[in-house]
């Protein structure tokens, strides 16, 4: 296992997340969390207008300033070293909603209601959340993302009861 706690990537985001936040006057914490053996989240703690302008609308300037981020420590970046950033816990209200609606979209497939289920778009992080609570929970249905860029959403479908081979159907 890597651990990331200490590493080029995770000191570099580190201090320039923090001179970001100096910069942009928000008087907040910085709290560091291992999220896997490969990402640590960076959670900022701030006071509630502060939160609203570092988040945006629909999380938009979180993602921003995220990939700002990246850019920024790319050079002491290793490939299988990862961070993201949240502010208040935005990200956790943000995945349980999200895995809400996949839940509700999930049985509303298997319940007949639907041949097929597009969620609102999502980013990659979020997308990849919800494949991997589907494929958990949910074996008798499949996703995958569809459309390119800010447009990319995932489709949930009937994909049936997997079977065991047999010599039969083989």
């Amino acid at each position: 296992m890597n651990e990331i706690n200490g590493s080029p990537v995770v000191e570099c985001a580190k201090t320039y997340l923090t001179r970001m936040l100096e910069l942009m006057g928000v008087e907040a914490t910085l709290d560091e969390q291992s999220v896997d053996e490969t990402t640590v989240c960076y959670r900022i703690n701030c006071q509630e207008n502060d939160a609203k302008m570092l988040i945006g609308r629909k999380g938009t300037t979180l993602e921003a300033m995220q990939f700002l981020l990246r850019q920024m420590c790319k050079g002491a970046v290793g490939e299988d070293e990862h961070f993201i950033i949240d502010v208040c816990d935005y990200r956790e209200r943000r995945r349980e909603a999200i895995l809400d609606r996949a839940k509700k979209a999930s049985v509303a497939v298997l319940n007949g209601e639907y041949e097929d289920f597009s969620l609102p778009p999502m980013t990659a992080f979020e997308r990849r959340i919800v494949h991997n609570y589907l494929h958990e929970h949910f074996s008798d249905l499949q996703s995958e993302s569809h459309g390119q860029g800010e447009d990319r959403h995932i489709v949930i479908s009937y994909s049936g009861i997997q079977e065991e081979p047999t010599e039969e159907n083989s």
